[in-house]
């Protein structure tokens, strides 16, 4: 049978048991790109048996999953995978419902299963662990989100019942940056003029196996890096002496969709506050016939004064996670 992949769904829940697969499904959600594959390592063997070829038979010697999803950011659908990056989450309900994210010092971050559907077949798959999260935007545009992740191999399952949560997202006209000296002063430093950002986590994840097994039986969290990335007009030298002098900063990205509120002053919002940051890379676009600009690299330091890494604040109708 041929298809469209657009016959293709995906949703996700966040595992209560590292590699049980979780029900019920807690979050569908309308993906723009998306890739996954079932992978297989294979050993062949050579004899010598009067023949020039180099192989004579293989074995499957271990299975597991790769994804890769692309979509644009929901203030619900979001948080799923935000605990799923970071752990800890603390929710409160304020007229809506507030998140805080936080960095867990742990080895072991939470696992989510993924589960999709298409026309040919439906499968689950467990201890699902992300990778690498890339969030971007340029002017005019989206602000979307990529995932990296690393699953155990498929299982099959029955067909499910969809049913897509009604969510508006998150454009890039929404968005405000703003960079101080410190993560006191963020609260009254001004918006960034931005051409286009990509913040980047990424986690060395290290498989845990057994000889006796064809499946990973855990994925372990050995590091944890952030970075950003961001072209703005080039209008003075401040960023240059930041680069050149390794002055640490503080940034906040700060997105409120105030088109749709929940109520007067309530509103989907995503913020997201890194206590220290180093400009790693500044470079000056030389284009002769364009308006001056530059391209800054940061990467997220731990701010041991403050014993601050990452925090994350959702604001949605979304109870807990």
């Amino acid at each position: 049978m041929l298809f469209v992949w657009k016959k293709v769904w995906v949703w996700v829940s966040l595992e209560e048991q590292r590699w049980v697969k979780k029900l019920p499904i807690q979050y569908w959600f309308p993906w723009t790109d998306n890739t996954f594959f079932d992978r297989a390592s294979l050993e062949q063997d050579s004899w010598a048996i009067d023949t020039l070829l180099d192989a004579t038979h293989s074995m499957v010697t271990k299975k597991w999953s790769e994804w890769t999803i692309w979509w644009l950011v929901y203030p619900n659908g979001i948080g799923f995978f935000l605990k799923a990056l970071m752990w800890w989450v603390e929710s409160n309900w304020e007229g809506v419902f507030e998140h805080r994210f936080n960095l867990l010092e742990s080895n072991t971050h939470p696992s989510l299963t993924v589960w999709v559907h298409s026309p040919l077949w439906s499968r689950s798959y467990s201890l699902a662990m992300i990778e690498s999260m890339d969030f971007n935007a340029e002017v005019w545009g989206k602000f979307t989100v990529s995932v990296n992740l690393k699953a155990r191999k498929w299982e099959n399952e029955d067909d499910f019942s969809v049913n897509y949560n009604s969510e508006n997202w998150f454009v890039a006209n929404m968005l405000r940056v703003f960079i101080a000296d410190s993560i006191e002063k963020l609260d009254i430093a001004e918006n960034i003029c931005l051409q286009s950002l990509t913040l980047s986590f990424k986690k060395e994840i290290k498989d845990i196996e057994c000889i006796s097994s064809l499946d990973p039986i855990d994925y372990l969290v050995s590091g944890f890096s952030i970075e950003w990335s961001m072209e703005v007009l080039f209008e003075n030298n401040s960023y240059r002496d930041d680069y050149l002098n390794w002055n640490a900063k503080a940034l906040r990205i700060l997105l409120e969709d105030k088109s749709h509120p929940y109520w007067e002053d309530d509103y989907p919002t995503f913020m997201l506050d890194l206590s220290k940051v180093i400009i790693t890379d500044w470079t000056p676009a030389f284009s002769l016939n364009d308006i001056t600009k530059q391209s800054i690299s940061f990467k997220w330091h731990y701010d041991i004064k403050q014993w601050k890494a990452v925090e994350v604040y959702l604001k949605n109708t979304q109870e807990r996670y």
